[in-house]
């Protein structure tokens, strides 16, 4: 019998709708201009105008994100994380675990063993760290600071 374990069908399924739950909000992003300012391309998906900017003059935490993702969605890196650091590693998360959920959906191959050394409370804590310093970045680009 083999050392590494396989999933079975049912389960294979479930990871094939993550792989697609994954890839739906890049396909989206893919169809949306990114706007030059570095916010306000959720607009095109018909939502408001984010109140944070407009009325206390600062980014909200998630200001760029979806600039982010659609720069990411062209593969323009460089402009995805110029744009918001945290949305362009999400996208780059969203587009490596579609494939990885797919990979596991084809094979059964239990691909969460070669990321367990990673994925702890370290991974967690650097997360949220990052999160809080690409906040900063847009605070401070939408200042003028860099």
């Amino acid at each position: 019998m083999s050392e590494v374990a396989s999933i079975n069908s049912s389960t294979r399924g479930l990871v094939l709708l993550l792989a697609a739950a994954l890839l739906t909000p890049l396909i989206v992003a893919a169809t949306l201009t990114p706007d030059p300012r570095g916010l306000g391309t959720h607009q095109q998906l018909g939502l408001p105008v984010c109140t944070w900017p407009a009325a206390l003059g600062i980014p909200c935490p998630s200001c760029g994100m979806t600039t982010a993702f659609a720069y990411a969605a062209r593969a323009d890196l460089s402009r995805a994380f110029v744009t918001q650091p945290m949305g362009a590693l999400l996208a780059i998360a969203a587009a490596i675990g579609c494939v990885v959920s797919l990979g596991v959906s084809l094979t059964g191959y239990q691909f969460q063993r070669l990321f367990d050394p990673i994925l702890n409370k370290w991974c967690l804590s650097a997360a949220v760290l990052l999160f809080f310093v690409a906040w900063f970045w847009k605070f401070s680009c939408m200042r003028g600071w860099t």
